[in-house]
């Protein structure tokens, strides 16, 4: 996935709209494009912190060009990544649940 830049080019995508609002995490990016959308994002939390990353989404919004952008770079990633071949963790750092289980 990363190999053919797929992956990457929506992650610098998404790092050039977190570096347009201070460094957003980009959870809170992608909770905004979501929310550009039109849908609800339901995100997961695990700890206060990522409680409060979430909830401080809701201080901006996207511009239409940031909206463009992401979506650009979206096309280009495939809508079924393998789990075997996903770039993320298999397991969470802190609990060691598994992330994915088929």
């Amino acid at each position: 996935l990363f190999e053919s830049g797929n992956l990457s080019g929506l992650l610098e995508a998404m790092a050039v709209v977190s570096a347009n609002h201070n460094g957003a995490p980009l959870s809170q990016v992608a909770i905004n494009w979501c929310r550009a959308k039109g849908t609800i994002p339901i995100p997961g939390a695990r700890t206060i912190k990522q409680a409060r990353q979430n909830l401080e989404a809701l201080d901006w919004n996207l511009s239409a060009e940031e909206i463009r952008l992401l979506d650009e770079a979206s096309v280009k990633v495939p809508a079924y990544i393998e789990a075997d071949k996903s770039p993320f963790p298999k397991s969470d750092i802190n609990t060691g649940l598994v992330m994915f289980d088929s």
